[in-house]
């Protein structure tokens, strides 16, 4: 199990969230992320990440390295992972780093988006 967790919307470094908080008290900020083949999308407060086909496509995000396994499962909760149909679902995907690409876990929205989604064009939820 990987032991990176890949945050681009709520969760990320300085949000004031309280399970940004959580996650920054249960896990080692590795830095700066992009995760490619991916779009975001901002639903209401919080965005949605979509994956894509297209190279050019990516997700500015913030990378952690997570200090236990209880904190996925909070986090997992937090995301609404349980009973289907849930809106994000968690999967293993390669990030890029500045030093080099790895293994990480990430949270794609999991459910058809609202037609008033609004397309993050930077693909950078704190800088859109």
């Amino acid at each position: 199990m990987s032991e990176y967790l890949f945050t681009y919307g709520t969760l990320r470094l300085g949000q004031s969230h309280p399970m940004a908080d959580y996650l920054a008290k249960n896990a080692e900020l590795v830095g700066l992320a992009m995760l490619p083949k991916s779009k975001l999308y901002r639903i209401d407060w919080y965005p949605a990440l979509i994956q894509t086909q297209d190279e050019s496509d990516e997700v500015i995000g913030d990378l952690f390295r997570l200090k236990n396994d209880e904190a996925l499962v909070k986090i997992d909760e937090y995301e609404g992972i349980g009973e289907p149909p849930y809106e994000y679902r968690r999967e293993l995907v390669h990030i890029k780093t500045e030093v080099n690409d790895l293994e990480s876990w990430v949270y794609f929205y999991n459910i058809p988006l609202p037609e008033n989604a609004e397309l993050i064009t930077s693909g950078d939820f704190l800088n859109p």
